[in-house]
């Protein structure tokens, strides 16, 4: 008689996998502790400790403090990634593009927990050369990555010949926003009305924009037509 092995009994995790996967609950263990703490009291230790393993088990993971805030920053660029579409099609109305574009990437990244937790590594590494040219790298990455799916997603500004100081100030009004939740009550009672506003205020200068470059270029645009 032949007997059946169940899949699930016969699979085991080779040691990569579980490498992996224990790194992972290492990094998502650490974005937790400075979230909710600090990151002065994120050391390898404490991260031990949370983690329910030994100094000894996290430093064969991470060699130091610094190797794993590199790690750490590196996954909340990729959860950012991961977690959603930030572009709209360049199919839709170009107020409608504008609105569905800053609501996404506020809603994804810059109102996100992991936005302050990424700010406080920054700042509180900014004497350790070694994380601050990893951040380097990422935000050259994440630069790229803004710069192409922006352009995509608004063609009517590719051309603009002030399209970099466009995309700069953008992303600037987006980030200084997020910042100011550093000083937001833990738990506030209601959405902030004036946070949305100024995003209402963002997406119709950028709809605005749109408009003005397809009308000087002689292109269509999808924006409502006016009837008379």
């Amino acid at each position: 008689m032949n007997h059946r092995v169940s899949p699930k009994a016969g699979v085991r995790r080779t040691h990569a996998e579980r490498s992996a996967a224990t790194r992972q609950h290492l990094i998502a263990t650490a974005i937790d502790v400075i979230q909710h703490r600090s990151l002065e009291e994120m050391s390898i230790h404490e991260l031990a400790k949370s983690a329910g393993m030994t100094s000894g088990a996290v430093q064969h993971h991470f060699e130091s403090k610094a190797v794993l805030m590199m790690n750490v920053l590196s996954e909340l660029i990729e959860s950012t990634v991961r977690s959603g579409e930030l572009w709209p099609s360049p199919a839709l109305p170009a107020r409608e593009r504008a609105a569905k574009f800053v609501q996404a990437v506020w809603g994804l990244v810059y109102a996100q927990p992991r936005f302050i937790v990424a700010w406080n590594i920054y700042l509180g590494c900014r004497n350790q050369p070694e994380v601050l040219g990893h951040i380097a790298e990422l935000r050259q990455s994440v630069q790229a990555r803004m710069h192409e799916g922006f352009f995509t997603a608004f063609p009517e500004l590719a051309a603009e010949p002030d399209r970099d100081g466009l995309l700069g100030l953008v992303l600037s009004s987006l980030r200084g926003l997020g910042l100011l939740q550093l000083f937001a009550p833990a738990q506030p009672s209601a959405p902030d009305a004036v946070h949305q506003a100024q995003l209402a205020c963002l997406a119709d200068w950028i709809a605005t924009r749109c408009e003005a470059a397809a009308a000087s270029a002689g292109t269509p645009t999808k924006v409502r037509t006016r009837r008379r």
